[in-house]
């Protein structure tokens, strides 16, 4: 099989933003990545029927490169959320290895294709983090549902968590279905397109900053939304907004749904 030299993250990170790269630069490390311990080719994953069977060409193709361009990269994460007034914050590591021959992989019937599991964010889950063949990360939410897309690539991956880390120290805001309707009137958010994608878009102005994402729960899908705050030009905007609206809604006036209240 041909290899290709493929430069790790760490050493050309030209491809990410400047924010992106400023995370890697304050928080990341790079250790010594997880080996197969045998030539990769000799790596035997299960098909769709249980059978054992020679890992195929594509499979390894992606393995290997995830292995040479992010393998033994490690990077802290912060975040900031309100839940019932009350403020959260957390700081978790995410590491990007896979599992030597441990590495489980399982075809795709939905997607076509294969993924594999990966070490991913560094806490206690239900679910495992995946790389599919078709270069997208994601999930099965609870170890056995089908693959669940969470982004597009790798890069996208750490933009979104370049710009989570970003607003980590600024003000979160508590978000009810009220509220979320509200933030659409914002003004001066642009989009960033490089940690957007179909399920997951950020926007971003100067002093506010704006997530919404799609739930995991297949029961009930629901888009959701996280905004952020800083210095008090920013505070006041969103403040403002959300006192506009909740006077409209309270007089009677015609919400975005075409319903009065």
């Amino acid at each position: 099989m041909e290899k290709k030299f493929r430069m790790h993250i760490l050493e050309d990170p030209s491809e990410l933003s400047a924010r992106a790269q400023d995370l890697l630069r304050r928080s990341a490390r790079r250790e010594c990545p997880s080996r197969f311990g045998l030539p990769i080719e000799l790596w035997q994953v299960r098909d769709h029927t249980g059978k054992l069977v020679t890992a195929p060409m594509d499979l390894i193709i992606r393995c290997e490169g995830f292995e040479q361009k992010f393998g033994g990269l490690r990077y802290e994460v912060r975040r900031s959320w309100v839940v019932n007034g009350d403020r959260y914050e957390t700081a978790r590591w995410w590491e990007y290895d896979h599992l030597g021959l441990q590495t489980a992989a399982w075809q795709d019937p939905g997607r076509g294709g294969w993924y594999f599991e990966w070490t991913g964010e560094r806490v206690s889950k239900p679910c495992r983090d995946l790389i599919h063949t078709d270069g997208s990360v994601g999930t099965d939410i609870d170890g056995g549902s089908p693959y669940l897309p969470i982004a597009p690539s790798l890069p996208n991956l750490i933009e979104s968590h370049a710009l989570i880390d970003t607003v980590a120290t600024w003000r979160p805001w508590p978000m009810d279905s009220l509220a979320t309707s509200a933030i659409e009137l914002l003004d001066g958010l642009v989009e960033v397109p490089e940690a957007s994608w179909g399920s997951s878009r950020w926007r971003l102005s100067d002093t506010v900053a704006v997530m919404d994402y799609d739930s995991w729960d297949h029961k009930n899908p629901r888009r959701r939304t996280l905004v952020w705050s800083r210095e008090e030009a920013g505070h006041r905007q969103v403040q403002a907004v959300l006192d506009g609206w909740q006077h409209q809604d309270q007089s009677g006036a015609v919400t975005p749904g075409g319903t009065t209240s």
